[in-house]
């Protein structure tokens, strides 16, 4: 189905990305608290804005900047409205919806109204401008990415009450999806983009509509490269790589438990990435190194172990997870995280919850029939549901297309029709 462009839009000169050739099809605004592509929430908006893209022109509108500005960003167009929200709100936001969830207060479904306010205190007007760049755009969809910007709903409703919004939840914290102060962007939403299964399961819980709560995964896959030889960091194969995400001699749990597994397998070699250093460990010895910074040095880490002991998975999908799953190497990861989906669901790896856990999730894996099973079960489980992009962008046009006036999938005259095999955006 091909979606009709409005006959009229605003006069004004829009700049037109390079993937489209010409003026016609739909156009999508994306609104975006930070267009960035380091965490997992902002390469994730990146992706599904680079699916639309095949089929539509998309405008990035953002409140981040320092000057109000339009420019092309690859196949996008971004508009920055320098409004940016305090450094401090959203952290005020993250720790008042941790306290009333501990102790009960959303639960009943009701909110104090102190406490609404409070939650919303400088995260509302940061919005307000993307009212007049929407007014220009007369975009046929707009998708909110992240579920807590009300600010940017108002802004839509202020100018555009009846357009069609799809909302890319990014529920990195469940206690969050959950939150009764929340509702309006779900009921608001004609669509709803999860990434993961859990998040999935999770919005339909507290939400309801689950025949317009759209798992989409994301794309990935495994760089060939990264097979041709091992990372001579570590010299060998058969070792444990431990992924700690956390300065070498920090006070956290993290190190205290990748210090456990140097401890516990000394004659098997322990490679340990923290953020200021790798290490290896091995019958007693230390050798240290610079920290991995390279995809590629990671990948091949990733590629030729025995197993991934991620201590600290992405909060999103554990992305570091799923590509290594995609070199069909095991996991093992903290139970409370998101990324126990890929073990579990996905038959990939092992949890734990307590260091006793960890230590046998390892010793299970240092059997080699063990690790074989479990490498061929999260072989292809990460290659069915994130391994294909040509099915993500399927996902996600059709998701988008469901939310429409005319419930059609989007399509026709994209940048990425026929058999794509990447998005048209970098990393």
């Amino acid at each position: 189905m091909t979606m009709d462009r409005p006959s009229q839009r605003s006069s004004g000169t829009r700049a037109i990305p390079s993937g489209n050739v010409d003026g016609d099809g739909p156009v999508i605004a994306v609104l975006v608290d930070q267009w960035e592509s380091k965490s997992e929430e902002g390469w994730a908006t990146r992706q599904v804005a680079g699916a639309l893209a095949c089929s539509a022109h998309v405008h990035v509108i953002t409140p981040q900047g320092t000057v109000p500005s339009e420019r092309v960003d690859s196949v996008f167009t971004v508009h920055e409205t320098a409004t940016p929200s305090s450094p401090t709100a959203a952290i005020r936001r993250e720790l008042l919806i941790e306290a009333i969830s501990d102790t009960g207060g959303s639960a009943t479904g009701r909110l104090l109204p102190e406490y609404g306010r409070l939650l919303d205190r400088d995260l509302l007007d940061c919005w307000s401008a993307s009212s007049d760049i929407l007014a220009g755009l007369r975009p046929d969809i707009v998708v909110i990415a992240g579920h807590q910007h009300l600010g940017a709903l108002d802004a839509v409703d202020r100018v555009a009450p009846d357009v069609p919004i799809v909302l890319l939840a990014l529920g990195s914290d469940l206690n969050s999806l959950a939150f009764p102060h929340f509702d309006r962007i779900f009921d608001r939403s004609q669509a709803v983009l999860a990434i993961t299964e859990t998040e999935r399961l999770s919005i339909v819980e507290h939400h309801g509509g689950a025949d317009r709560v759209h798992r989409i995964g994301a794309p990935l896959a495994a760089n060939p490269s990264a097979l041709n030889e091992p990372n001579t960091w570590v010299g060998t194969t058969d070792y444990v790589f431990v992924i700690s995400s956390t300065k070498t001699h920090a006070d956290e749990e993290a190190v205290a438990l990748a210090r456990l597994l140097r401890l516990r397998f000394p004659e098997n070699p322990v490679g340990i990435s923290a953020t200021d250093a790798f290490s290896v460990w091995h019958q007693g010895r230390v050798g240290q190194g610079w920290p991995v910074e390279r995809s590629s040095d990671l990948a091949r880490l990733m590629a030729w172990a025995r197993v991934v002991v991620d201590l600290r998975p992405g909060p999103l999908f554990g992305r570091r997870c799923v590509d290594s799953l995609l070199y069909g190497t095991p996991i093992i990861v903290p139970g409370n995280s998101r990324a126990r989906e890929h073990a579990e669901l996905g038959r990939g790896g092992l949890w734990f919850d307590t260091p006793g856990e960890l230590v046998w999730c390892v010793e299970a894996m240092l059997d080699p029939d063990v690790r074989a099973t479990f490498s061929a079960q999260g072989k292809a489980y990460a290659e069915d549901a994130f391994g294909s992009t040509d099915r993500f962008i399927e996902r996600v046009l059709v998701a988008t297309g469901k939310a429409s006036s005319d419930g059609g999938e989007i399509g026709g005259g994209g940048i990425c029709t026929g058999g794509a095999t990447s998005l048209p955006i970098t990393a």
